[in-house]
């Protein structure tokens, strides 16, 4: 017992006094660095490679200061920049989280790309904070608006700023890296934002409707087309997800009539999504986006597939408030006939076949009348017959 005592106290105040010359010899370097003319500090960093990196974090710390203190001399200067290279690798070596900041400063102010590649890959090592993630993002943005305005964005730094968001997690990059998807970027770049976006924590859902909601309406048609298409979103949530893009497209307030076409192709595309997954929790939005296309089919602003395709999105939903609002156009229908007021078969086709799908006894009384009404022809009243004897079972 005495024996295993005393090999231990050994090995503790063994790694203590190595620990104690590591530090006085960091020390000795530190204050060395900081007397020593350029060439001078050049060489104290060399002679620091034998040195471990992890224990000399604070050396190329300051080492990176001095440069980006003097970062008017970098481009006259191949010392100070061979000084600040070498510590963004030394950095890298030993893993040390300190100089985070001046690393950012270096990046900024140096705009060559193999050494901004390098600094980002650093910091996505060892720069895992949120100060660091925003600015990566805010340089990513700003890449992404030069580059959709047709001006020249580092498509390499680029990349590579995208690779390093990976390793933040969280959500804070999200649209950011969206818009790096959208922005049609060449596919070695958009790649690796796909990626990233994939590696994003959290809900995929939940992601992609906030994504949806914060966009301008500009921008909200091809989020909803990528996250639909990709296999970003799991089948199961893409009715969901498509009434919450309907809805969105219900609430937005258009700017203009570029932007009301806009909302408009948005429901008809979110519209398509809830019919085709049979998503009948959506029947209340469904019912606002059949109400919408309608008045929009009236005065001659959609054209009539629309309505049809809104017809058989209530179809769809297959209850009782789908087949009461269809209930109530039949009867508005009828209105319009018997008065003489023009109005199109296939419409009225399809609103009877969907009444005669969805089998609500409520709209027997509605079909009845159909039948009645001499305007119509024949095709009309035979299909209101069939769905009679539909809802009456």
């Amino acid at each position: 017992m005495r024996t295993r005592t005393t090999v231990v106290l050994f090995l503790v105040f063994g790694l203590a006094s190595i620990y104690a010359q590591s530090n006085s010899t960091l020390e000795t370097y530190q204050a060395n660095f900081a007397s020593a003319d350029i060439q001078t500090k050049l060489e104290i960093l060399r002679s620091a490679d034998s040195q471990d990196p992890s224990v000399f974090g604070p050396l190329y710390g300051q080492a990176l200061s001095y440069v980006v203190s003097n970062a008017e001399d970098l481009l006259a200067q191949p010392m100070l920049r061979e000084i600040g290279l070498m510590s963004v690798n030394r950095i890298n070596q030993g893993g040390y989280q300190g100089a985070t900041d001046n690393l950012w400063r270096l990046f900024d102010l140096y705009e060559e790309s193999s050494a901004r590649i390098q600094i980002l890959s650093v910091l996505a090592a060892v720069g895992n904070d949120d100060e660091i993630r925003d600015l990566i993002t805010r340089w990513v943005a700003e890449q992404n608006t030069l580059f959709r305005s047709g001006q020249r964005a580092d498509l390499q730094v680029t990349t590579s700023a995208v690779i390093a968001l990976r390793s933040f997690g969280g959500s804070a990059s999200f649209s950011t890296v969206l818009d790096t998807i959208l922005f049609q970027f060449p596919d070695f770049v958009t790649a690796e934002a796909q990626k990233t976006l994939d590696a994003v924590e959290g809900s995929r859902f939940e992601l992609s409707v906030a994504a949806i909601r914060a966009r301008d309406v500009l921008d909200k048609r091809p989020a909803f087309d990528y996250f639909v298409e990709s296999g970003y979103l799991n089948e199961a949530d893409l009715g969901a997800f498509g009434a919450e893009a309907l809805a969105d497209a219900l609430r937005a307030s258009p700017r203009g009539s570029n932007e009301r076409e806009l909302l408009r192709q948005l429901r008809y595309a979110a519209a398509t999504v809830v019919r085709e997954n049979l998503y009948s929790e959506a029947t209340a939005v469904m019912i606002r986006h059949f109400n919408q296309t309608v008045l929009e089919f009236e005065r001659g602003i959609a054209p009539k597939n629309r309505v049809l395709e809104a017809i058989a999105g209530l179809g769809a939903m297959g209850n009782a408030e789908a087949a009461a609002r269809l209930t109530d156009y039949l009867e508005l229908l009828n209105t319009y006939t018997e008065v003489d007021r023009p109005y199109d078969s296939q419409v009225v086709l399809a609103t009877i076949a969907n009444l005669r799908f969805l089998g609500a006894p409520e709209s027997y009384n509605a079909l009845f009348y159909t039948t009645l009404l001499d305007n119509y022809p024949d095709t009309v009243k035979d299909a209101a017959r069939e769905a009679m004897e539909a809802v009456s079972r």
